[in-house]
Formats: C-alpha cells, structure tokens, sequence
C-alpha cells in the first residue's frame, strides 16, 4: 500500500535542462533589459507546455532596481468590459510596491508620483466610458477593484491637476506618456515588464481582447509586453474576427481584413516557441521534476522504477507536452492511493493507452470489448493476423507501436493477462476525468451487439426468426436504457436504429426465395451502419463530455 505522504506534482522546475527555460531565461531577460523598452515577446506553446514557467523564470532574472515586473492574469479579468481598466491598475498597483521596496527617497516618491498619475488617468477612462454609455454610476461600478478611487469626491480637480481632460483614451495616455517620461527618463535604464499569462484560459474573444488592449501601451515607451499564448488559438480567433462577410444574408467571402498569422506578427516583435519535450530528454527532466517536488524516497523510486517504464511509449517522435506528464504522474498516484491492490502495470497500461490520442482505436476497443479484445491482441501478437479484424474491422488498424507496447517483455503486457478489466476502467476513468461510468456502460452494450449481429448473418435462412428475435429484443433493451438517459442529440440516431430492427425484415425470414440472401446481406449492412453510428456518437460524447476536466487540469 503507498504511505500516506505521498505527493502529487503541483509544478516544473525552470532549471530542467530538457526544457532549456533556465538558458532561454537568461537570453530573453537580457534581451529585455538590454533593448529600448518598447517592444513584445511572444511565448507561444500549447496548453501545459511550460509558458508560465518560463515567464516566472524570466521574472526572477530581472534586475529589481531599474525593472518593475507586473503579472497580469488575463483570465482573471476576462469578464471586465474594458480590460484597459484593470490593466491600469495592475501597473499602478506594482508601482507602488516597487516603491516601497526601495531605500532611496527619489525613487520612491517619483514611482508614487508615477502611480498617482495612472490612477488619475483611470478616473479618465471611467469618466470618458460613463458618459460615452450613458451611465452615471458606470465609475462606481465598472471595475470592482476601483472603489477606493471611485469614492473620492474631488475627481475633477484632481484631473485637472494632473491635465488629464475629458476627452477619454487620448487625454488619458497623453498624461500616462509624460509621467513615465518623467519616471524612466531618458538615461535610466528603468521599464516597466508586463507579464500577460492565462490567455490559454480566456475564451477567444477574451485573448483577442487583451491583445487589442495591449496595442493601446505600444505608443509608451518603457513598456515591455512578455505573453504566453497558444498562437493557434489566437490566429483562429482573429480569422473568424476579420473575416470580410458578403452582402446581407450571405455567407462570408473568403476574403479576410487581416489574417491571424499576420496579426500576431504585428504584435510580436520577438517571438519564442516552446518545443516539446522529446524522448531523448525525458529522463533528465524526470530528475528535475522529482527534484523540485521533493517527493518522499519511496514515491520517487515507484515512479522511477514502475512508471518510466511506461511513460518511454507516452512520447512519441514529436514529443509530449509536459502537463501531460504532470496529469499522468498525478492520475498515477490518485488511482494507487484509491486501489492500491490493483496491479500497477494494468492500471499504467490503461492510462498510458487513454493518453496516446493515436491509440484512439485501441481506446475504443478497450471499452466496447475489454477481455474479448486483449484475448484477440494476443492471438494477433501469436500470428492469427486476422483475429482483431475479425472482431471488427475497424480493428485491422491498430497501430503497430500500440502492438510493440502490449507485447511480450514491453511494460504493457501485463494488459493482456488481466481477467477483470472492468474494475480497472472504471477506476482510471474516475481519476482521470469526469465523465463518470454511464457512457462506458453504454459503448461496451452497444459494441457487444456486434456478436449477435454475427450469429444473424451466419443464420441459415430457415432459422432466422429465431435470431432476429433475439438480436431485436436486445437492441430494445440497449435503446431503452440509453433513451432513459437522456443523450441530447443519439435521440434521433436511436429512434432510427429502433424502427429498422422492428420493422420486418424484407427477406421473410423462414420462406425461402430467390433473392433471400442478397435482401438479407443488404438488411444486415443497414444495420451495423446504424450500430455503427450509434457507438461513434456515443464516444463522442464520451470524448467531449471529459474535455473540461482535461482543460483545468
């Protein structure tokens, strides 16, 4: 049984050699130190890929005396209505710690100064938007973060004293330009780093939208932008922005104003991806990682001696990001402080299995067929070449990496040798999203009707009555339950499958005639297309419904 201290893994080390963030840190804050500051980095990599620990090591590298770093969470203000409000805020707010972090009174009193000067210009901005709207209180309630600001009564005399009019954006960074004029002066090498993170988490409008309001900074000198985003996601969401519509109640042209890629090029003037961690570096950023954790010494040795067995087959030629090894190191620990009397290489090989998106069919299999498919792996594995495509025919695919892992002296043979799979599959699933056990249950009656569906095709004529029968009273009860649960959009789907396996079969089972077994044949085909599109909606479903777990995990 694994000791009670056992620790999942929260984060990565930036000093990972695999990942190269402590180099690429040090160059990009040189890079940021070393420039005019009036530029933006883009730090692109996919979801996990390590962009916050990347930014968080550049952080840490920044001079403390001429820099002032600001974290600026995207997300967490994804729902303001005017992002350049608490962007604002968050500078003044880092201002005014950096100015209490320093001994020397000019600095601390021309930061304040600084600070004053930015909230002022909020005021500004507020001003401008409740009149633009026509809502008197828009300054009480726009940005929550305000109130102190919001409550003070001398708004317009301070505005006049700062000479920031009414006249919304332009007033307002007029007097933002000239008072970090004043502050970064012309020989400091102060600036002001503005950390942009969880763009990954924003909806894509929202990460368009701090983007569009990052533009609004590029006229300040003193300012550098440092964003992490996936640059996919973004680009899709400036295209479908900028898209040119034809005339009214046509679809678009085709044509675009600007493309993303375009776009994101404008905006970064130094760009830096991330890139996977590759098979060859995954040991040496285990070390790191089990390092930084500080995992007790028992935990570190399973890992390392039961589970990289297994995470050498997650890699692939391409690489793998690395929160996918965090959630697999972590979905690991869950299920063995869960179950510890399962067996660790079958409740690995399963999870190493649901994480290989190009396993996809093995995935599939496992579900529908569990025991009746590893039993037909291992007759393929011992030269029946067609055993998995006579259990189905979408098996005949099965990628041949997933054959060399499950073979005899890889990590996940021991797959192949477990009489209960159900125990496991529900245990993994339940770790590892939250899509719960009713669509399992579901794709494994859909798929075991494939084997009376058989039995009607190899059915004499004369003896067909019989199993149809039987095979239309299962597929009843399998349509019943599956309409109990209520799953949206199969309804339609169902309703189908249910009127052709009720209706009569159009080659009168028990009479004999010419054309009997071409009608059949062709009733058959019908059939298992339906089935087949049954069992496809369902792990769609299935699919979709864990997304969101995976999305914060």
């Amino acid at each position: 049984m694994p000791p009670a201290n056992y620790k999942i893994i929260l984060d990565f080390p930036s000093d990972s050699p695999a990942l190269g963030f402590d180099q690429t840190a040090a160059a990009l804050k040189d890079i940021i130190e070393g420039s005019r500051p009036q530029f933006a980095v883009g730090i692109f990599g996919t979801w996990g890929s390590g962009k916050t620990t990347l930014m968080h090591a550049i952080a840490r590298l920044l001079d403390p005396d001429t820099t002032i770093p600001v974290q600026f969470s995207a997300w967490r203000y994804e729902r303001e209505p005017h992002l350049i409000v608490p962007l604002l805020d968050t500078v003044r707010d880092a201002l005014i710690q950096w100015a209490h972090s320093k001994k020397n009174k000019n600095s601390k009193a021309e930061a304040l100064k600084t600070a004053s000067t930015v909230g002022k210009a909020i005021y500004s901005v507020l001003a401008g938007l409740s009149f633009k709207v026509g809502m008197p209180h828009a300054l009480e309630v726009s940005f929550e973060a305000n109130k102190a600001l919001a409550q003070a009564d001398s708004f317009w005399e301070k505005e006049k004293d700062a000479k920031v009019s009414r006249s919304f954006y332009h007033a307002a960074f007029k007097a933002l330009h000239d008072s970090f004029a004043e502050f970064l002066g012309t020989e400091s090498k102060r600036r002001i780093v503005v950390f942009v993170d969880d763009l990954d988490r924003c909806l894509p409008q929202g990460a368009l939208e701090v983007l569009e309001t990052m533009k609004l900074f590029f006229d300040l000198e003193g300012f550098v932008f440092v964003v992490g985003l996936d640059q996919s996601v973004v680009e899709r969401s400036i295209d479908i922005k900028y898209r040119s519509d034809g005339p009214a109640g046509t679809p678009a042209d085709g044509s675009y104003q600007i493309r993303g890629a375009d776009y994101i090029k404008k905006i970064f003037q130094l760009p830096y991806t991330i890139a996977p961690v590759a098979v060859t570096q995954l040991n040496e950023f285990l070390d790191a990682v089990y390092a930084e954790a500080k995992l007790p010494q028992e935990q570190e040795q399973e890992l390392r001696t039961v589970v990289t067995p297994h995470l050498q087959f997650l890699v692939t030629e391409s690489g793998v990001n690395p929160r996918e090894i965090k959630r697999y190191l972590n979905a690991y620990t869950l299920v063995s402080k869960i179950k510890p009397h399962l067996e660790k290489n079958v409740v690995l090989a399963l999870q190493t299995i649901r994480f290989r998106r190009d396993w996809e069919v093995a995935s599939r299999a496992l579900l529908s067929y569990r025991e009746v498919f590893t039993d037909a792996v291992k007759r393929q594995l011992a030269n029946d070449s067609t055993a998995l495509r006579d259990l189905d025919q979408t098996l005949a695919g099965t990628p041949e990496s997933f054959m060399s892992y499950v073979s005899q002296g890889s990590p996940g043979n021991a797959l192949l040798t477990t009489q209960n799979l159900a125990e496991y599959i529900y245990t993994g699933e339940a770790a590892t999203s939250s899509r719960g056990t009713v669509f399992i249950d579901a794709i494994r009656d859909v798929a075991q009707l494939t084997k009376q569906l058989r039995a009607c095709e190899a059915a004499p004529i004369m003896q067909d009555a019989n199993y149809l029968g039987q095979y239309a009273s299962s597929v009843n009860s399998v349509v019943g339950k599956m309409k109990d649960l209520s799953l949206g959009r199969l309804g339609p789907t169902l309703q189908d499958w249910s009127d052709h396996v009720n209706q009569q079969a159009p080659y009168a089972p028990n009479t004999p005639r010419e054309d009997a077994e071409p009608l059949k044949k062709r009733w058959i085909a019908e059939e298992d297309a339906i089935r087949r599109r049954v069992l496809n909606q369902l792990m769609e479903l299935y699919q979709n419904s864990g997304q969101s777990a995976a999305a914060v995990a």
